[in-house]
């Protein structure tokens, strides 16, 4: 008996392999972008909406005609009998929005680092370029330095101070808020889940809000112009990672403690010697996202910090922005305050995503 895969013609195999390629990326990459670009008014003399709208519309029709002819193959011959194994092994219907993200997300990084090669006249010019024509030009990251020193902010001190006022915190913080997330997590006392719920309010509130009441406090005592309130606060933990790190000491077994105590260990050897050693994960993941999140940091530096000599790399790339007319210093500079944090997630990645899990392969 012959099988009814054997059965059917080729045109339908091949229909099916084309459906499934060709409709997302149709759907995806012509139709959705297509649509949106017909809602923009074209130049006078441009004929460019007209153009985007007989796209979309082509896409649609092939679309519509492909899954026309998909669903009476399907009724005449079955699915499985003419499903093609490149296929099944790769899914675009999930591939191809992920890849459009991943468009939208790098782009940006690719225009900064291609315009820092490019030589001053073709950067600065009004029409774009996506490639150097001039050539590659590097002079921008030499003279990034010695510009800097003209106009009195220097990148190399910048970003010394922004490592200095995010190392500080992020490292003194994580360690109050590692020990306050093993109280909530492994300690019973009175009042523990009361304080633990008044905490978590606490990221409720938006940091906007207190931001006038703090820089009158700071003020009163004389520490405006100064790193104390950057450095200060931050030494205190965070609610977020005390949570983050709660959920995840909440993983460790009790019966491990238990038999510390046991042994005779008291509840600073047992957060120092089973605590700490088994959630070292977490602690890396939240000590890397603290420091990004310090480093990064625009609105406390600019509001407390006057003098340029003390200016972080965020405040310094807006000083050099409205100083500097030149785009290619510019987009160096925006490369320099970058390189660090790719730096980091290229070597911590691992690390980073193993400490996101709460569990991590405790329980059990």
């Amino acid at each position: 008996m012959i099988s009814k895969e054997k059965q059917t013609p080729l045109k339908w195999k091949s229909l099916k392999t084309l459906y499934k390629i060709l409709v997302p990326i149709l759907l995806w990459i012509v139709v959705i972008p297509g649509a949106i670009l017909s809602c923009f008014s074209s130049r006078e003399g441009s004929d460019s909406r007209i153009i985007c709208i007989s796209i979309t519309l082509i896409a649609l029709i092939l679309i519509v005609t492909l899954a026309l002819m998909n669903r009476r193959a399907e009724k005449r011959y079955g699915y499985r009998a003419y499903e093609n194994q490149f296929i099944k092994k790769n899914d675009f219907k999930t591939a191809l929005p992920l890849f459009v993200m991943l468009l939208i997300v790098v782009l940006p990084f690719y225009v900064l680092i291609v315009t820092s090669l490019k030589s001053t006249i073709e950067a600065n010019n009004i029409a774009f370029t996506w490639w150097p024509t001039q050539g590659i030009d590097l002079n921008s990251y030499k003279e990034l330095f010695t510009y800097g020193q003209v106009i009195g902010v220097t990148m190399g001190e910048a970003i010394i101070n922004s490592f200095i006022y995010a190392i500080i915190p992020t490292a003194v913080g994580l360690m109050v808020s590692a020990l306050s997330a093993y109280a909530f997590a492994k300690l019973e006392f009175k009042g523990r889940n009361v304080m633990y719920q008044i905490l978590i309010m606490t990221m409720m509130m938006p940091g906007c809000v207190t931001m006038t009441t703090a820089y009158i406090m700071y003020d009163k005592l004389e520490w405006t112009n100064s790193p104390l309130p950057l450095v200060v606060p931050g030494c205190f933990g965070a609610a977020t990672t005390v949570m983050f790190l709660r959920e995840y000491f909440m993983g460790i077994p009790d019966a491990m403690l238990e038999a510390a105590r046991i042994d005779g260990a008291g509840k600073w050897k047992c957060f120092f010697e089973i605590v700490l050693p088994l959630g070292k994960p977490a602690l890396i993941a939240q000590l890397i996202l603290g420091f990004v999140s310090a480093y990064n940091d625009f609105i406390a530096p600019l509001i407390y910090l006057n003098e340029p000599q003390r200016y972080t790399i965020q405040v310094a790339l807006d000083f050099l922005n409205g100083a500097i007319p030149d785009q290619t210093l510019i987009a160096s500079a925006g490369v320099f305050s970058l390189a660090p944090m790719l730096l980091l997630y290229v070597v911590f990645q691992k690390r980073i995503i193993s400490g996101i899990s709460m569990s991590s392969g405790l329980k059990g």
